[in-house]
Formats: C-alpha cells, sequence, structure tokens
C-alpha cells in the first residue's frame, strides 16, 4: 500500500521549492550584477563589440566579443526560466543578438575577402579579427596583425547556431543567408590552410609564418557539424534559409584532424 503524503508533507515540499525559486532569483540577480559591471558595461553601443581590455576605448576582438557574447547568453537561458525575470532576460537577449550582429555587419563589409579567399586561402584575403569599436572598420592592417584565424570564424559559427536555436533571431535577411553560407566555405578548407590560429601567432618560434593548427581544424569540424542543416530564420525559416555543408570537405576536415593529433602544429607537440 502506498502512503499518501500527509498536508503537512505537502506544505514542506512546497515551501521548499518557493524558498529554493527565491535562492535562484537571488543567485541569478547576483551573476546579473557581474555581467552589467564586468562586460556589459564596456560593450559599445554602436557595433556591440567588446574590446579585450576594460581600458581600451577603440579596437573590439571578435574572439573576446564572442566570448562576452557566449557569457551574456548563458545568463539569458538562466534568466528565461524564472516567471518575473523584470526584464533581464529580453536584456540579456538582445545584448548578446547586438554582439553577434556587430561582428557580421563588421565581417559583411569585408565580403569580396570572402569570396577572394575562396579562391586562393591565404592572409591577404582573412577576415580581419579586430575592429574599431565605434565605427567597425578594420583598425589592423595585414602587415599589422596576423588575421588568418579560422578557429575565430568556427567559433563564430558555433554560437550563431546555439543562439538562434534557443530562439534568438539574430539572422535577418536573405542577403545575410548568403554570407553566412560563404562563412561556412571559408572554414571548409581548414584542412589545407596554414593559419595564426588561436595562438595568434604563427609558429612557436615567433617568425610570423602561418602553420595548419589541429585546434582550427577541429573548430572547422565542429562547426561544419553544428551548422550543416540549421535553419537561420529558426522556427520561421523556409528551405531557402537552410545552410548546407560539403560532407566531403568536412570528411577531409576530420581525417586530417584525427592524423595530426596529439600535436598542435608542427612546430607545436601541444
Amino acid at each position: 500500500m502506498i502512503r499518501q503524503g500527509s498536508i503537512d508533507d505537502i506544505n514542506a515540499h512546497q515551501f521548499l521549492k518557493i524558498a529554493n525559486y527565491e535562492d535562484t532569483v537571488r543567485q541569478l540577480d547576483i551573476y546579473y550584477a557581474i555581467v552589467k559591471r564586468q562586460l556589459l558595461r564596456f560593450q559599445s553601443p554602436i557595433t556591440g563589440l567588446f574590446p579585450v581590455l576594460s581600458s581600451d576605448l577603440h579596437v573590439g576582438s571578435v574572439r573576446d566579443s564572442i566570448y562576452c557574447a557566449a557569457a551574456v547568453w548563458g545568463l539569458y537561458q538562466a534568466y528565461r526560466r524564472i516567471d518575473d525575470d523584470r526584464g533581464k532576460s529580453h536584456e540579456l537577449g538582445q545584448s548578446t543578438v547586438k554582439c553577434m550582429r556587430g561582428i557580421l555587419e563588421c565581417w559583411i563589409k569585408q565580403a569580396s575577402r570572402v569570396e577572394a579567399f575562396k579562391t586562393r586561402q591565404c592572409a591577404a584575403h582573412a577576415l580581419h579579427v579586430k575592429f574599431h569599436l565605434t565605427t567597425g572598420d578594420p583598425v589592423l592592417s595585414d602587415e599589422e596583425y596576423h588575421h588568418l584565424q579560422i578557429d575565430v570564424v568556427s567559433l563564430y559559427l558555433i554560437f550563431l547556431v546555439q543562439m538562434i536555436t534557443s530562439g534568438l533571431q539574430i539572422i535577418y535577411t536573405q542577403d545575410e543567408v548568403a554570407f553566412v553560407q560563404n562563412l561556412v566555405y571559408y572554414v571548409e578548407r581548414a584542412y589545407r590552410t596554414p593559419d595564426y590560429g588561436m595562438w595568434e601567432r604563427g609558429s612557436k618560434y615567433n617568425d610570423g609564418k602561418p602553420e595548419i593548427h589541429a585546434s582550427s581544424i577541429g573548430m572547422a569540424k565542429a562547426a561544419l557539424e553544428a551548422i550543416n542543416g540549421c535553419n537561420l530564420f529558426g522556427d520561421k525559416g523556409a528551405s531557402w534559409s537552410v545552410v548546407y555543408v560539403d560532407i566531403d570537405a568536412h570528411n577531409r576536415n576530420r581525417s586530417i584532424f584525427e592524423t595530426m593529433l596529439p600535436r598542435e602544429s608542427s612546430s607545436k607537440k601541444y
């Protein structure tokens, strides 16, 4: 015979649920204050990009902006479970959208580079990963900084898919869908494209020579797996807003990636 819970047991259970809920809200509010103080106060109100250093008022980094947007998006996901978040989830979600769209707009201005890169994979045709915080214009030339970092574009695609899947509307038009498809083409040849990678400096000898990096290939492989078949308009999309991946290119990335491991590159063991 199953024992039925008494009224006292039910009341105690409800009290614990309410207490836990209040503790959750209180903890989330603490995280919200941290995000506002340490991240959002430094987000550019125009481009949505974040600087590498809080003291930098001019240069925004795509890599660091993606990491910051991911942190804000994570808290947005948590606040969505709260009944009355007092508008915080909307603010966090739109701050994430602003950053991801800011990066997209900076890159769309360099669409000619993407087209050239599809023909010849070299540093001269690479998308820039540093932009002006206010104007969104390039701030460092190809000679001043190593922009060829395929893992950055792959990282953007990975989080773009996750954020769209969570319900955020980041891609608005068919032109933007076409450009994201071009970003897929951009990373598909990672297995044969020497870049400067997550190290931002090429070989470990600091001689400015790019290398084929396992980390870049791995990020490209993950991005291709994530975005294949993704509808960039989310639930409101059509067949023409779906992005596809060249399966042969994915298999080549996987094969080279597994061959290189555990080495990072020819000059780096790990």
